[in-house]
């Protein structure tokens, strides 16, 4: 073993006394932070409209929509029946050590008929990336993993759309392990630009097919760190002249997140009020007809776990259209809940999709070995790199028996 254990054994122990500590200091700032939630729900929403504009676009706050920001709404009744799609991904990333260079892309879906007694569809949709222009940037450089992960998230909407598009006009809940935003467009640089705009076009257009077939689209972040919603209580309490850069940065909130919050605020099944996004890539997706807006859903209380017995909380992210649309926001609700109940929490269709489309090392494996045969078929002798070599010399001990 290479790692000394006895020697970071203090150093855990002096962790876990620091996070004892933070907890314990978070716990203490909770009240308060209930108290600015409920005067907020209460205040004037055009004056508080106004504060957000006056942060500008570099804050990383909520914006209130019409729904008071201190109310909780219970679960709607579920429908008779629902399609439920899932879609998730996975990858495995460039290798120049490898004895070929190129990227795999592996998306799993499934669809639940519920309410129906059918048995669920699935699919597994991969697909290997080899061609110098998969491989290389604008500007020459290797393709990076922001643009593979980017790439990976249009392809997961892509499934969804397809499926979606097969039960156009029925009750259809469509779910994504992660929020709905393409974070690539705020991770590249200006000279990648055009390559990621690409990418985020195909993603857009298969939000458009989703709204086209009128689908419930919800994008479920479980355990999220976000603290939002938060930044926009400590916003409420200034005035116009007070918002300023150093005002903002640092709050009496600082270190909590909005889960916590909302895990002292929500019932069971209760969803809080809708927020929406103020990030600059929230602008292209209003630009193009799918601004996004979010929710906290208590989908349960842990049942494992040293956690047990605290409420889970979960984000959910939806589109305007689905947001604004009643009907489809209780398909989102109650669908989610429903799913949740034989979990503990996260939704059934999102863990067979991602089981779907996980790429396992034995299966990393299978793909390198089979390369390996189609480049001596080639007439091509494969060869890893001296350092991938060396590291299979010095990889895991065996332990033998005698």
């Amino acid at each position: 073993m290479s790692l000394d254990l006895p020697q970071i054994l203090p150093q855990i122990d002096a962790m876990g006394q620091s996070l004892a500590r933070r907890a314990e200091a978070l716990a203490q700032k909770l009240p308060a932070a209930l108290q600015e939630l409920q005067a907020m729900g209460l205040a004037d929403r055009q004056a508080l409209l106004e504060r957000v504009k006056r942060a500008g676009d570099n804050w990383s706050g909520a914006s209130p929509t019409e729904e008071p920001s201190h109310q909780t709404f219970p679960p709607p009744t579920h429908p008779p029946e629902l399609h439920v799609l899932a879609a998730d991904g996975s990858q495995i990333y460039p290798d120049r050590h490898a004895a070929s260079f190129y990227f795999l892309i592996n998306v799993g879906g499934i669809h639940i008929h519920h309410g129906s007694g059918r048995t669920p569809e699935t699919s597994s949709a991969p697909r290997l990336f080899f061609e110098e222009e998969d491989l290389y940037l604008d500007d020459g450089s290797s393709i990076t993993s922001e643009f593979i992960n980017g790439m990976r998230d249009a392809a997961e909407m892509g499934e969804l759309a397809r499926m979606a598009e097969a039960c156009a006009g029925q009750p259809t809940l469509a779910l994504l392990d992660n929020g709905l935003l393409l974070w690539l467009t705020l991770q590249v640089r200006d000279q990648h630009r055009k390559q990621a705009d690409r990418i985020l076009r195909q993603y857009l257009e298969h939000l458009d097919r989703l709204k086209a077939a009128a689908a419930a689209l919800a994008g479920f972040v479980d355990r999220p760190r976000n603290a939002n919603v938060l930044a926009l209580l400590h916003l409420s309490t200034l005035s116009l002249e007070g918002i300023q850069p150093d005002n903002l940065r640092t709050h009496p909130f600082q270190g909590l997140t909005d889960r916590a919050l909302f895990a002292q605020h929500l019932p069971p099944g209760h969803r809080s009020a809708r927020f929406s996004y103020t990030s600059r890539v929230y602008k292209d997706f209003s630009a193009a007809g799918h601004e996004v807006q979010f929710f906290y859903l208590n989908t349960g209380v842990e049942d494992h776990g040293p956690q047990s017995g605290e409420p889970q909380i979960a984000r959910v992210e939806v589109p305007t259209w689905v947001a604004e649309n009643p009907e489809r926001l209780g398909w989102v609700h109650s669908g989610i809940l429903e799913q949740c109940r034989s979990t503990g929490g996260f939704p059934y269709a999102l863990v067979r999709a991602h089981e779907l489309a996980v790429v396992g090392h034995a299966e990393r494996q299978a793909v390198q070995e089979l390369l390996g045969r189609a480049l001596l078929r080639h007439g091509l002798q494969p060869r890893i790199s001296q350092k991938a070599l060396t590291k299979r010399w010095t990889g895991p001990r065996r332990r033998h028996r005698l």
